[in-house]
């Protein structure tokens, strides 16, 4: 089991000096890899989403020049949002620079308003992620000279570099747990990538991919976690959906953690913070849970 941490490069406390002194220390914890989760701008009904939110992609490039090992992940990029060339041009970019260590994930985004006032219409956007991914691919992995004829996107005979330095290019995770998504992660994707779910629904998704004919190599999940013996376990959403927290005593964290582990989980991305007024927590207080998981749980998953 690989474990992973969400960065605190949102909401008002969010400053380059934290942005910097969080990453180091997640590094010498031995936490194997630090994620960004992405909004571009939302509307005022879903502030607690955040009022600062840097950049997903800018901040893992400013992250990676003061790290050197952990893996740099998005969870997820909105995709349809986005020009695709530009992307895997961004993507390709930082792979090099940071020696081969980006995992993509990616979504269709959930914000109609979002969405819209980027240019992509509500439903277009699986069509258009699912033409965005193989775009970055043909260009990470076609030789000398590029060509690609889509419905959104068009080119004819064009160089790429650089070439990311893992080969084929980094791993593509696709987020969501709709049917289309699930098809989406067995037919085009390296991997799934699950917010906020249980060992039981994690399962279940895992079953529906095979049951699709994909064999996707890597399964990992991000969760909000709280190492409180009082935490709640779950939340729910602006949209009135039910999300699962990671919560309660050590020792209940970690069989839920086994859990995970035994239903096909790789790697488990932890989002420090408290859901139950949709306030994080401190600085100080995610550092402090950072360095507990750390101590008490991460070694013996270690063995």
């Amino acid at each position: 089991m690989r474990f992973g941490v969400v960065l605190p490069h949102r909401w008002t406390y969010a400053s380059p000096h934290l942005l910097r002194e969080f990453s180091r220390e997640a590094e010498e914890l031995g936490y194997d890899s630090l994620w960004v989760t992405d909004h571009i701008f939302v509307p005022p009904s879903h502030v607690e989403r955040g009022h600062i939110f840097y950049e997903a992609l800018t901040t893992l490039s400013y992250v990676s020049a003061f790290t050197e090992k952990v893996g740099l992940g998005t969870a997820v990029l909105h995709l349809p949002a986005r020009n695709p060339v530009i992307v895997a041009k961004q993507v390709a970019t930082l792979d090099v620079l940071s020696g081969g260590r980006v995992v993509l994930g990616v979504g269709v985004g959930w914000i109609r308003e979002e969405l819209e006032g980027l240019g992509v219409r509500w439903g277009e956007r699986g069509r258009r992620i699912d033409e965005a991914i193989r775009v970055m691919k043909t260009l990470w992995r076609e030789g000398e000279a590029s060509s690609f004829k889509g419905r959104y996107t068009r080119f004819e005979n064009m160089l790429f570099h650089p070439k990311p330095t893992q080969r084929g290019g980094p791993p593509i995770l696709v987020g969501g747990m709709s049917k289309a998504a699930l098809k989406r992660a067995a037919t085009l994707g390296d991997g799934w990538i699950p917010w906020a779910i249980t060992p039981q629904e994690l399962s279940a998704g895992i079953d529906a991919i095979r049951g699709m004919g994909g064999h996707v190599k890597t399964i990992a999940l991000v969760t909000p976690i709280n190492l409180e013996e009082d935490s709640p376990r779950e939340y729910v959403g602006v949209l009135g959906e039910r999300h699962h927290i990671l919560g309660g005593t050590i020792r209940e964290i970690m069989d839920e953690i086994e859990e995970y582990a035994g239903r096909g989980l790789h790697h488990l991305i932890l989002s420090f913070r408290d859901i139950r007024l949709f306030k994080d927590k401190t600085p100080e207080k995610i550092l402090q849970q950072m360095r507990l998981f750390a101590r008490e749980i991460l070694p013996s998953f270690r063995k």
